[in-house]
């Protein structure tokens, strides 16, 4: 369910914001609204915070890079000068690099485009010029002759990518050659510039690839500035009119009275009222216990219902488990998630008894979730008699379980497999069609639900006939009569007649969004094909590795890595898969049949400790 939200309105005297706010972090109950986003405490949090992701970055790319050169660092636009913490040596060490190496790179262009003349010596060219021979230098083509002055001298001095190169004494330069300014300073010079920005360069990524022992401690300080944001945040949206200082936000429902048992024992005035139509209170989840770990993928996934919305998290947890099986569709990889997540479970469990913190929620939901969705893409790859690439089809019928043969035999026919995937599609977009009805009870406008369950039928029964073979399917002669109704039923009932004027023309949409409900139900064999086409991938793989023709000793290691890079590709194109398909199907098409944008934002109750050094209370928050 959504949980119900009050709005809550908080005054204190303005002196006791600290404590105020020291109280409302203990108690965790307040969601603040934060219409100040661009105060100067906020935006030096928010840099404060960057800083610290940067220096997480850098020192990981600089860790994981063995050519030094070849790091990638820019320099930051944020200021690190003042930061004493580990974060700000990193973020100068950072920029450091990355000046170094741009002006490394200037220098490299400096150096090649006068690399031709040589160590130049720009004295004795200088003291030349004051005798009346001016020096000037040129380039010109290889194939081109060098004249003869007849006053002054004129001289190649090398030769390179752009020709020739030369210098004139006394004269022009020769016709058809191309004038090149004097280098700034001589060559040995500019080369030990090059060099002396080198090695800043390697001390730089030498310091900050060191840094990764300190990477606990630096994820650490992010984690505290974090927390000073959130801080400062709140602090700054808690203005202050004369001796007052308020603040406005939503708590659950549920949660009035100790709301209003904390203002009474802390002497602020406090008022509660449900939340206005034009306002848009943070979304707070709490579906069932046993599907509570789907908040995890959520949240990964950075999507919440808004709060007038529906909670879909049981329907959602339900068919993307489905989906993560169709989509993965090998017992084998099913095992080695579960072997994965398994070991990733002993580990959570010996860091708690090492340190005696539980893991968190976040890691024991996610840890949940890949036990149930290993596990049910172990269940599917048996079922449809797939393991590793290997499929039971090929198998004398005698060794195969009797318990697996017929959903071996319908899980292989494709003609089936297509039908199942859109049995799954109409099940699904009916299950979004007949809550809205039940939503909509009493009022006439669940009739024109009822049409959409009977359209998204109609379109069902459409698809299996033009894709199916005719023996296995036939359209059954009662669906147009169906069609007709639950057109007739939507037409009739989906708008009262108050909004005729206002949203009449969502009635001359209708024939596109019944041809769009085909798309949808259509949409669901993506199931079936991508986990047909990865089947088809291993069962390549494997032919590959196994039809070699070399000597036994020299096949085990190519076999192994074959089958190693084959099965890790696919393994990678099924989590992709899952991402791009399985998340579509809940979050485009069932939520657009239910209703559901996902437009709304987390609930998050205020929680954040005042940063370590304190600041009078007119002060803007800074943080370190």
């Amino acid at each position: 369910m959504i949980v119900t939200m009050k709005h809550v309105t908080l005054l204190c005297v303005e002196r006791e914001k600290r404590r105020a706010l020291s109280e409302l972090a203990k108690l965790g109950i307040l969601h603040v609204e934060e219409r100040i986003r661009d105060s100067a405490g906020v935006i030096a949090a928010q840099n404060a915070v960057e800083n610290a992701k940067r220096a997480i970055m850098v020192v990981g790319t600089a860790a994981g890079k063995g050519d030094w050169q070849q790091l990638t660092i820019k320099e930051s636009p944020l200021s690190s000068e003042n930061d004493m913490t580990i974060v700000g040596v990193v973020n100068r060490d950072a920029d450091h690099f990355a000046i170094a190496k741009a002006r490394s790179l200037e220098l490299a262009r400096e150096i090649a485009d006068y690399a031709g003349w040589g160590d130049f010596d720009l004295e004795a060219a200088a003291k030349l010029g004051r005798e009346g021979l001016p020096v000037k230098l040129f380039t010109m083509a290889e194939k081109a002759e060098v004249p003869v002055p007849e006053n002054g001298y004129v001289h190649i001095v090398g030769h390179g990518k752009n020709g020739k190169y030369g210098v004139a004494v006394g004269t022009e330069v020769p016709e058809g050659a191309t004038f090149v300014a004097m280098p700034r300073t001589r060559l040995s010079e500019v080369e030990a510039e090059y060099k002396a920005a080198l090695d800043t360069m390697k001390q730089a990524a030498d310091r900050l690839a060191a840094c990764n022992d300190s990477i606990d401690e630096i994820k650490a300080e992010l984690a505290k500035r974090i927390e000073a944001g959130d801080y400062v945040s709140v602090s700054d949206n808690m203005p202050k009119s004369g001796a007052v200082a308020y603040m406005t936000g939503f708590i659950d429902a549920r949660r009035e009275d100790d709301a209003v048992a904390a203002a009474k024992d802390n002497g602020w005035g406090i008022a509660l009222r449900d939340p206005l139509p034009d306002e848009t209170p943070p979304t707070k989840l709490e579906p069932p216990k046993i599907f509570r770990p789907v908040l995890a993928l959520f949240k990964a996934l950075g999507i919440t219902p808004g709060y007038t919305e529906s909670d879909v998290s049981v329907p959602f947890f339900f068919f993307f488990s489905i989906f993560f099986a169709m989509l993965v569709g090998d017992a084998g990889y099913g095992a080695i998630i579960m072997g994965l997540t398994f070991y990733l479970h002993r580990k959570s469990k010996a860091q708690t008894a090492a340190t005696g913190n539980a893991p968190s929620l976040l890691v024991s939901s996610w840890i949940k979730l890949l036990y149930f969705f290993s596990g049910s893409t172990i269940l599917y790859g048996l079922l449809s008699g797939t393991v590793f690439g290997t499929t039971f089809f090929g198998i004398d019928q005698k060794y195969i379980p009797t318990f697996l043969q017929e959903s071996v035999a319908f899980l292989g026919d494709q003609d089936y497999m297509m039908r199942l995937c859109f049995t799954i599609g109409a099940v699904h977009l009916s299950i979004a069609r007949i809550w809205n009805a039940m939503t909509l009870w009493p009022s006439k406008k669940m009739l024109a639900e009822i049409g959409w369950v009977g359209v998204v039928w109609s379109m069902y029964f459409i698809v299996c006939a033009i894709v199916m073979d005719p023996s296995k399917f036939t359209y059954p002669s009662w669906g147009p009569y169906m069609l007709v109704v639950s057109i007739a039923l939507i037409f009739f009932f989906m708008l009262d007649k108050s909004e005729l004027k206002t949203q009449g023309i969502s009635l001359a949409m209708l024939p596109l969004n019944i041809m769009s409900s085909l798309g949808d139900v259509i949409s669901y064999v993506r199931l079936y094909a991508v986990g047909l086409a990865s089947v088809k991938l291993a069962e390549n793989f494997n032919g590959m590795a196994l039809n070699m023709d070399m000597p036994l000793l020299l096949k085990i290691p190519v076999l192994v890595l074959i089958l190693g890079f084959g099965h890790g590709l696919n393994l990678a194109m099924a989590a992709l898969s899952i991402l791009v398909h399985g998340v579509r199907l809940n979050t485009l098409e069932f939520s657009g049949a239910k209703g559901v944008s996902w437009s709304g934002y987390a609930f998050k109750p205020f929680t954040a400790s005042e940063p370590a050094v304190a600041h009078a209370p007119d002060d803007p928050q800074r943080v370190s």
